[in-house]
């Protein structure tokens, strides 16, 4: 990098020109777009098929739970939270050898 001197009278005046500097490194940018989060490689999109599957099957089995507890109906709450205590596992593992399938195959 070049340095550059300015007389001082020229700095407090604004009569001198400074050149331009060429950014030789890239410069990247980690912002959302819409453009790219819909478009994006299979890999990712199997990640969040697999994070959101198993996070909606919590999501609606707590809410199922929560709705038949609130009733008064306890033995349909406790069938829902052993329902969802088999499903979450099995989501998972499901989804994250479907995930790794497409990822080798």
């Amino acid at each position: 990098m070049k340095v550059q001197t300015i007389k001082f009278n020229d700095f407090m005046s604004g009569n001198y020109r400074h050149e331009p500097r060429k950014i030789s490194t890239p410069i990247y940018s980690f912002g959302f777009t819409w453009a790219g989060f819909f478009n994006m490689s299979p890999e990712i999109a199997g990640a969040y098929w697999l994070v959101s599957a198993v996070g909606l099957t919590a999501i609606i089995s707590n809410l199922l739970e929560n709705h038949f507890a609130s009733r008064g109906a306890s033995q349909a709450a406790e069938l829902i939270a052993g329902a969802a205590n088999v499903l979450m596992p099995v989501t998972f593992f499901g989804f994250l050898m479907a995930f790794l399938w497409r990822l080798v195959g």
